[in-house]
């Protein structure tokens, strides 16, 4: 068992200066990978009575990790159901006044779904955060229109700060009978497709955009953190 925590410690190590090398040391959770590192290091260090102990815990907590791990695949991969009323083209991070390469991508699968389907509407969501010189659901709508989607179909709501809000305050615009075709990287469509069914969207499907190759497990295992937390607070009534 040692000599699998040691790689597991090699492997963060390792895979923590990927993501710095490539998309520089500050980007979103590559803390994590480091930490990770220290920690099955420090695992791999204790006396074998001890790690004998954990291994059911640990062995439970891999497999639940996996299970959830699975469903956000799977989620990646459902397909928009034609002809809604609208598309919510989540929110992410701008940089000035140009969009971010996630939230690039999220636009072009938008834009795709818009040129396919003439009588959607786009509620564009996103406020704006730091060094971001516009808000998101602006920059998202001035996109669209550089790839030839009317100015006509595009409704802003320019106020969110979390993916709760960015479908809550959406179907505010919308209406909560109408059917909804909600735009985001794969590994987020999952808690966005949870988040709006408990919000009580009655019509609702995902449209998956792809992601950079190199940070995808950053992103997904990010991701099940993410979810771990919202259905924490959920469960304690910290939102709906």
């Amino acid at each position: 068992m040692k000599n699998i925590l040691k790689t597991a410690g090699i492997f963060n190590l390792l895979y923590y200066v990927l993501i710095i090398s490539y998309a520089g040391i500050r980007t979103t959770f590559a803390g994590f990978w480091l930490a990770a590192a220290a920690f099955f290091a420090a695992l791999s260090a204790l006396p074998d009575k001890w790690l004998s102990r954990l291994k059911f815990p640990m062995g439970m907590g891999a497999v639940y990790f996996l299970f959830q791990e699975g469903r956000l695949l799977c989620s990646a991969h459902e397909k928009p159901k034609p002809g809604a009323d609208y598309m919510i083209i989540m929110g992410a991070q701008v940089k000035g006044d140009r969009p971010s390469r996630s939230l690039l991508r999220r636009i072009e699968a938008g834009a795709g779904y818009l040129k396919r389907n003439p009588g959607t509407k786009v509620i564009a969501s996103g406020g704006r955060g730091p060094g971001e010189n516009i808000t998101e659901a602006a920059c998202i709508a001035e996109t669209l229109t550089d790839m030839g989607i009317g100015k006509e179909r595009i409704l802003l709501e320019a106020a969110s700060e979390s993916t709760r809000e960015n479908l809550l305050y959406s179907m505010a615009l919308g209406g909560k009978e109408k059917s909804y075709v909600i735009v985001t990287n794969g590994f987020h469509l999952f808690r966005s497709l949870e988040t709006a069914r408990r919000l009580g969207m009655a019509h609702v499907s995902g449209l998956a955009a792809s992601s950079e190759p190199v940070l995808l497990l950053n992103y997904y295992v990010r991701e099940f953190f993410a979810l771990m937390l919202y259905r924490l607070r959920a469960k304690v009534g910290r939102i709906q």
